[in-house]
């Protein structure tokens, strides 16, 4: 293995089942994997409700995130947001995010790489796709918007799941793989990214 000095960071992603019908697997970790991660686990799953249960854990802090996100959108667009507060809201969207998550095969993988999480967060874009800028993975290949989700009552089709932070990643790859199921490997690109020597003149 390269020798970089440090332990590569790791991170989770979900291809949601509206990415899978959609054929888009191939394009989202295309352009993960060309961005400089590399894929260090890799399954088709059809998830149980324990597993989706735990990936969405009903905390205070996610619930306060998911509806902080939402009605900021909606009021920006003169709209009203018709959930009282964070917990009413939190518990609908992960009522609606587990059923999603059941309604057809989803692909986990665990990607590697220098500052992994943050640097899939900003290819994958902002959570709701009509928001995302063009370039993102939700941005070039969604349209959904939280005030047609909330019309009909479902959580938004966003196509994909990454890590927030490096200890959600953590807790979430325990979810859905297994320790021996993650394999670092050595890229033939890890030394044009990572060498610390490339790119020098001999001296």
């Amino acid at each position: 293995m390269l020798s970089l000095g440090k332990t590569m960071e790791q991170t989770l992603i979900l291809v949601k089942p509206d990415g899978v019908e959609r054929g888009l697997v191939g394009e989202i970790f295309a352009r993960l994997q060309r961005a400089g991660l590399k894929i260090v686990a890799l399954k088709m799953v059809k998830a149980t409700a324990e597993q989706c249960d735990k990936h969405y854990a009903l905390t205070e802090e996610w619930m306060k995130g998911v509806y902080d996100k939402a009605k900021a959108k909606m009021e920006s667009l003169g709209q009203p947001f018709p959930y009282p507060d964070h917990k009413a809201y939190g518990g609908m969207i992960k009522d609606g995010l587990v059923e999603f998550l059941q309604a057809g095969p989803i692909v986990a993988a665990v990607f590697e790489g220098e500052q992994a999480v943050a640097q899939t967060r900003k290819l994958v874009g902002a959570t709701e796709p009509a928001s995302s800028a063009p370039g993102t993975i939700r941005g070039d290949f969604s349209i959904d918007t939280y005030a047609l989700s909330n019309s009909q009552n479902r959580p938004l089709r966003n196509l994909i799941h990454a890590s927030g932070t490096v200890e959600e990643a953590k807790n979430e790859m325990a979810i859905w793989f297994k320790p021996e199921e993650i394999v670092s490997i050595n890229a033939t690109v890890d030394p044009v990214l990572y060498g610390a020597d490339r790119y020098r003149l001999a001296k």
